[in-house]
């Protein structure tokens, strides 16, 4: 891994550029965000098109979104398919009657498929 500094308009943003990282690695990268909002982009496994996040961690019970479906354990079925469940920032959620009522969604994230991530103030290129 390489650190790079840039310094732009007094701000100080940290680049971290990571050549084939373990999967454990990528997990563990999104996990530092805890309850801040990060953003992560990828690459979807259905067409390969790139999809751009904002995520949270840890969202115990959020007013408009659904819980994850199934009956067995969400992060055991993660770690088997080398994915990570998320809780996207920006979904618009509509009513019945098309009415807007709220933003916020559980997804996915391949983590096979992850190309940048940043959280805290830290952008974190992958590079395969």
């Amino acid at each position: 891994m390489i650190m790079k500094v840039k310094c732009k308009d007094k701000e100080v943003t940290h680049e971290v550029l990571a050549w084939n990282p373990p999967m454990s690695w990528v997990r563990e990268t999104i996990e530092l965000a805890g309850t801040t909002i990060g953003s992560v982009h990828f690459r979807k496994r259905s067409d390969g098109k790139l999809r751009k996040m904002s995520y949270r961690l840890h969202c115990s019970s959020p007013s408009v979104a659904k819980k994850p479906s199934g009956k067995t354990d969400r992060r055991t079925i993660d770690r088997l398919n080398d994915m990570m469940t998320v809780f996207d920032c920006n979904k618009v959620i509509y009513d019945k009657e098309g009415h807007k009522i709220g933003r916020g969604a559980y997804r996915t994230i391949p983590l096979e498929r992850v190309t940048r991530i940043c959280n805290k103030g830290v952008v974190y290129k992958i590079e395969t």
